[in-house]
């Protein structure tokens, strides 16, 4: 049985790995297994999800799908056939682009029920903001880290997390940031789900995140934190 998650990039497949090493391996004795695919760039996620989600639903009727777009950016799909500006906007595009397919297959939608339309918000560096201590020891410094909005889903389209990320990397590395082996070096060495979910205080940090992880935790009867 898998869980098949789309996501835009490699990056964001290699730290989501990176990030779920705990949860998958307390998955793996229930046959269960995570499997990250990355559909290249936004536009292409568009295009190929509708296709790959259909595919998995109706190979294995025990198998989930997951989808996991940066919601940023969202202005140049203005006036496509993807327009959305939240994030209920973007699970419905995927939602209706993986419903088309089933009909055009002359399957039935129920499937539908099996698929999780969701998003990063604003995009994947929300997940670095959010590993704060395991953040502040990559960078190497022990300053006092976390300037920025919180939750930390709530920045904005002018400053999404991963410009965020890049500022703290030229400032404190001194050099540009990389997703594809910074964001995994830094959510390797995050143990426990819970402290990205939730701050110190119990307040939220990634809410439609930890949506789809207890949609998952409930499907597969494994949590995630």
């Amino acid at each position: 049985m898998k869980v098949w998650v789309y996501v835009e990039g490699d990056s964001d497949r290699l730290g989501l790995e990176a990030l779920w090493t705990g949860w998958r391996q307390r998955l793996r004795p229930g046959g269960w297994g995570i499997q990250v695919i990355p559909l290249e760039d936004k536009s292409r996620y568009f295009r190929k999800i509708g296709a790959h989600a259909a595919e998995k639903l109706i190979a294995d009727s025990r198998d989930l799908v997951v989808g996991l777009p940066d919601l940023y950016p969202n202005r140049p799909y203005a006036g496509t056939e993807f327009p959305h500006s939240t994030v209920n906007e973007l699970m419905e595009v995927q939602r209706r682009l993986v419903r088309e397919e089933l009909t055009r297959k002359g399957i039935s939608e129920t499937l539908l029920d099996r698929f999780f339309p969701s998003a990063l918000k604003h995009d994947f560096e929300m997940l670095v903001l959010a590993a704060c201590p395991q953040l502040r020891a990559h960078l190497g410094t022990t300053e006092k880290l976390g300037a920025w909005r919180h939750p930390v889903e709530d920045q904005n389209q002018d400053h999404p997390p991963k410009r965020v990320v890049e500022a703290l990397y030229l400032t404190k590395k001194g050099r540009s940031y990389r997703d594809t082996t910074d964001a995994p070096a830094v959510l390797r060495n995050v143990t426990d789900l819970r402290p990205i979910i939730y701050l110190e205080s119990g307040q939220l940090q990634c809410p439609v995140f930890k949506v789809m992880l207890d949609w998952v935790g409930a499907k597969t009867g494994v949590a995630a934190y």
